[in-house]
């Protein structure tokens, strides 16, 4: 009865169409047809008893992912589930699962994310401020009135750096509530993926921009102190140009920036 009910597990398994393949101290004792599908001709050596080649070693690895390309050139992901059997020290069971659709979903997903994040309008970690896109999108039609009615127009962008860094969250979090209550209702604060700040000033000159600078960086330096943390200051300030668009002043804000950086004072204002 006993050699009945094992010779019917053993039928099982061989059509499961889930591949599996049985390893006992470190050799291979068997394995079914659909492992033999994943392998194709190398499924013979296998069966004369011959150790698995350098390709076919990865195939014992265990609780993995493993990239396999199939006989017919198909790549696949196979997710890898060992299991060893109760009883038989050192006999181990592989299960191989094709995982090839779930990931290609989740790779589109995560793309499909990526691309819902770049064209948000707003920023998703600092709330009620615009993201690169919202502020791009914004400034277009601004940088447009600037040239068609010769108003000011001044871009300021803004970074921080924490010491100790840890508190850059609270400090972002606290910066972007103090930008939108020291800014007036016309003007937009945003900031990029990297969470430098981005003003977008209307009716305002570059000279002005500076004093409102000089007076940000005051009261920034101010709120760090009292909660016992140092903060470098660093801003980049651009007006509108003649043939300026928004792209063009949003790059010379962040080039200004940068140049800001490089700067070694504790408060670097570059134009």
């Amino acid at each position: 009865m006993k050699d009945v009910l094992l010779h019917e597990a053993l039928s099982l398994l061989d059509i499961c169409p889930l591949a599996m393949l049985l390893e006992e101290h470190g050799r291979i004792r068997t394995f079914n047809q659909a492992f033999a599908a994943l392998v194709g001709d190398a499924a013979d050596a296998l069966t004369r008893g011959e150790p698995p080649d350098d390709l076919l070693a990865p195939l014992l690895s265990e609780n993995a992912v493993l990239n396999w390309i199939m006989p017919d050139g198909d790549e696949r992901w196979l997710a890898i589930e060992t299991v060893a059997i109760k009883g038989r020290p050192g006999a181990v069971a592989h299960f191989y699962m094709d995982c090839t659709d779930k990931l290609r979903f989740r790779r589109e997903r995560d793309a499909l994310a990526s691309e819902l994040d770049r064209y948000s309008l707003r920023d998703t970690r600092l709330s009620g401020l615009l993201s690169h896109y919202g502020i791009l999108v914004s400034l277009e039609p601004m940088v447009a009135r600037c040239r068609r009615y010769n108003h000011p127009l001044t871009v300021v962008t803004m970074s921080l750096v924490t010491n100790p860094v840890d508190a850059r969250e609270r400090a972002l979090i606290q910066v972007a509530h103090l930008l939108k209550d020291q800014t007036r209702w016309a003007d937009l604060v945003g900031c990029d993926a990297g969470h430098d700040f981005i003003l977008v000033l209307q009716e305002t000159t570059q000279d002005a921009a500076l004093q409102l600078v000089e007076k940000l960086a005051e009261r920034v330096a101010a709120l760090h102190e009292a909660a016992g943390a140092s903060l470098h200051t660093c801003f980049g300030i651009t007006q509108c140009q003649k043939n300026d668009d928004a792209e063009t002043m949003l790059e010379r804000a962040e080039v200004a920036l940068l140049e800001a950086r490089n700067n070694d004072s504790g408060r670097s204002i570059a134009v």
